[in-house]
């Protein structure tokens, strides 16, 4: 056994990443995110980082209760090698599911410093498909002059697609994507509306009718209606003119097959802080068996948090939809040391 890939050290540190604005969804809303991140050292000096981020969707996991997890599988792999992160990703799954985030923070750092003692990076393990890509950008629930205002500041850096974030009052929503559409006109061309949840089959329907009578290109509705509503999502799905992609309703492979066998959705949305990197790829392999969109997400993690997901976007080159921007909604936002932003486009750093 290489001695240099032994897990030597770990370390763990909650911080708070403030934002632009507040991040509002049918679900809540924020001002900030409490994220923790934690970091790996191997013997021969190798690091490797992840982070989980607080979540109005997972409310229920607060950040002491994520740093105590991830403090705990840190110390259970020390002295362990690297190499056979699979085990260890494993056996976390089994004993900490419940804390999704946390685990997949666990996975990303371990198989980070596995990786960086080879001299690799996450994309060219994964295959190195893409060298760049584009990612939209996310507004939350506000009124329509906060909308009207975040829409240019994003069209003034570059970006061209939105994802909104839709509620259950139809009036109030058609209002933010108009505003929307006035400061960013070329997010006509590819729109995608984000229920959170909250929205009902036929609110749905409606909503969609609206904006295209507005003038604009919806490309998705990401999870209208509730995680547990099998039927309605089957209905909407079948119905809409658009696709429906499950978020909340997938949050492993199993999720996937059953979304997939009963037509819950034609798309799926992969956030590693749900699945972590060896169950998306799972999904992803589910999802692309049975002719199913993909979309990948993010939580509220910082440029270097947000590194696994990027990595994962360009690595495989899988995903027709990119919601990459959460370092961007941050008011201090830190330049990642593993990948570039120039507003909408992620670009790989070579190692």
């Amino acid at each position: 056994m290489p001695s240099s890939t032994l897990v030597s050290g770990i370390s763990v540190r909650a911080f708070t990443a403030r934002l632009k604005r507040p991040f509002v969804t049918s679900l809540g809303r924020k001002d900030s995110s409490c994220n923790v991140g934690m970091t790996i050292t191997l013997r021969g000096g190798a690091r490797g980082y992840g982070e989980a981020s607080s979540s109005l969707a997972l409310a229920h996991l607060t950040p002491e209760g994520l740093a105590r997890t991830m403090t705990r599988l840190g110390r259970s792999c020390m002295g362990r090698d690297a190499a056979g992160w699979r085990g260890l990703v494993a056996r976390a799954w089994k004993e900490h599911e419940a804390s999704a985030p946390a685990v997949s923070a666990f996975e990303a750092a371990l198989l980070d410093a596995a990786l960086c003692a080879q001299g690799l990076t996450l994309r060219s393990w994964l295959g190195g498909a893409l060298d760049r890509t584009l990612t939209d950008v996310t507004l939350s629930a506000w009124d329509a002059k906060t909308t009207c205002a975040a829409a240019a500041e994003a069209a003034r850096d570059g970006f061209r697609s939105l994802k909104i974030k839709v509620g259950p009052d139809h009036a109030e929503n058609v209002s933010r994507v108009k505003a929307a559409l006035d400061a960013m006109p070329l997010a006509k061309r590819g729109l995608v509306l984000d229920g959170n949840q909250g929205l009902t089959v036929a609110g749905s329907l409606a909503l969609v009718e609206a904006c295209e009578k507005a003038g604009a290109t919806v490309e998705l509705l990401e999870q209208p209606l509730s995680k547990h509503d099998r039927a309605g999502m089957r209905a909407l799905t079948r119905r809409s003119p658009v696709p429906v992609a499950a978020d909340e309703m997938v949050l492993s492979p199993a999720d996937a097959v059953r979304a997939a066998d009963q037509g819950l959705a034609s798309a799926i949305n992969i956030k590693l802080a749900k699945s972590g990197i060896s169950r998306a790829l799972e999904i992803a392999a589910v999802a692309r068996a049975a002719g199913m969109g993909l979309m990948i997400g993010c939580m509220a993690e910082s440029g270097e948090g947000l590194t696994p997901s990027v990595h994962l976007a360009l690595g495989t080159g899988f995903f027709r939809w990119t919601d990459l921007d959460s370092d961007y909604l941050h008011h201090d936002a830190r330049p990642p040391k593993k990948w570039k932003r120039a507003g909408p486009v992620l670009e790989a750093v070579r190692p």
